[in-house]
Parts: C-alpha cells; sequence; structure tokens
C-alpha cells in the first residue's frame, strides 16, 4: 500500500519550494506598494476644519498623490513582469533565489525614494535618488531572467526560453526611459522655473514602452500559427 508523501520522503519538493518562493515575492510586492500610501497625511489641522480647509489640504497633497501614483504604476509594472517570468520556471537554485532576493532588495527601497520624491519632486538629487532606484531593479531583473534563461541552469523548458514573455528587453524599458529622465534632470538648470518640469520627466518611458510593445507583438506573431498565446 502506498504510502502518503512526506517532507521526509521528498527533502526537495521543486514545486512547493518554487511556490513558497513566488508566495513570498507576492508579498514583498503587496507591503511595498501598501507602503507607498504610508507617505500621504493629510496637513495637521487645529481645531474643526471648513470645507475649503479640507480642499486645500488635498490640493497641497498634488505632488505626494503623484508620486504615489508613479511609484504604483512603477511597482505594479515589476510584479506583472515577474508574474510572466514565473509562470515558465521549473527548478530552482540557491544562486536564482539570491537573485530574486537582490530584485526585492530595490522593490522595498521603492517607498523610501518614492517619498522622497512626491516630498521634493522638483529638486533634482530627489528624483535622481528614485530613478537609480527604478533603475537597479530593471537591471536586478535582468539578471534574474538572463540566468533563468541559460541553458545550462536547466531552470525553463527549452522549448519556453524564446518566448516573448521572457524578453529581456521588457525589463530594460524602465532603465531606458529613467536613464533618458536623469540626463535631462541633469541638463537642467538647478532652482530654476524649469525645475518644474522634473516630474514629468517620467514620461519619457512612455516611448521606450511603446517600441517593447510592438516588438513583443511581432514576436508573439511568430509564435501564433503553433497555437501559442501570451498573457496579457
Amino acid at each position: 500500500m502506498n504510502q502518503p508523501d512526506t517532507a521526509l520522503d521528498h527533502h526537495d519538493r521543486t514545486e512547493f519550494q518554487l511556490e513558497r518562493l513566488i508566495l513570498f515575492t507576492d508579498a514583498v510586492f503587496a507591503i511595498a506598494i501598501t507602503l507607498l500610501a504610508i507617505e500621504i497625511r493629510f496637513p495637521e489641522l487645529h481645531g474643526l476644519p471648513t470645507d475649503a480647509d479640507i480642499w486645500r489640504g488635498l490640493g497641497a497633497l498634488a505632488p505626494k498623490f503623484m508620486g504615489f501614483l508613479i511609484g504604483f504604476a512603477i511597482i505594479a509594472q515589476y510584479w506583472t513582469a515577474h508574474h510572466r517570468i514565473f509562470r515558465f520556471v521549473r527548478n530552482y537554485d540557491t544562486k536564482m533565489l539570491w537573485l530574486n532576493m537582490l530584485f526585492l532588495l530595490f522593490i522595498v527601497l521603492m517607498p523610501f525614494s518614492s517619498g522622497l520624491f512626491s516630498s521634493f519632486g522638483i529638486v533634482r538629487a530627489a528624483f535622481i535618488i528614485y530613478a537609480i532606484n527604478i533603475m537597479l531593479a530593471g537591471l536586478a531583473q535582468v539578471l534574474l531572467l538572463r540566468y533563468l534563461l541559460a541553458p545550462a541552469h536547466a531552470l525553463i523548458l527549452p522549448e519556453d526560453r524564446t518566448h516573448p514573455d521572457l524578453d529581456t528587453w521588457r525589463p530594460l524599458v524602465a532603465v531606458a526611459g529613467f536613464g533618458a529622465a536623469t540626463l535631462v534632470v541633469l541638463l537642467l538648470p538647478s532652482r530654476s522655473p524649469l525645475s518644474l518640469l522634473i516630474p514629468f520627466t517620467s514620461l519619457l518611458t512612455l516611448p521606450f514602452s511603446w517600441l517593447h510593445r510592438r516588438r513583443h507583438r511581432t514576436h508573439l506573431a511568430g509564435l501564433q500559427p503553433a497555437g501559442e498565446v501570451a498573457v496579457s
């Protein structure tokens, strides 16, 4: 009579260990994205506020909300990319675990750098620190993805390695966009009226995102005859 599987019978339990990794990663993302909202604090008011006081207070929080929305979108993009990547992972090793931890290091720093940016959005140093955080997260994801794709590590099935969702160019969209934004910000005179443009330089990620979507659609079209459909 067959005995039920136990931890003593299978010390490795690859599927269970991968599930633990994904659940831990999801929890880190959830905490990071929640901490973004903690930076939004309503200005202190004395006595019973009027309607006008509330609206003025909300107006004063506009930069905070802008920083929150940008930070939310960035973290959400990195989570969806991680989700797409790890649906192909069939095995793991110690180095892959640490590369994933390196990636998460820069994710958990985002509430800090995002709060700095939302508090001092027109100060070059605040934006540059935030941009560096985002670019390091992107580069860490590239390192993780390249390691997963290496045939010698046998972490992804050979037939999956060319799937468009495993394109190493995807994480570089944010790196390229915020790299370009950083160069623009460095060229702006410090403490000038042009400093008001600093928060909007993050929009430079849009052209790179558009180029990648075209690249993704092209690669996806090549898979359609084989019946392969990517998760959007």
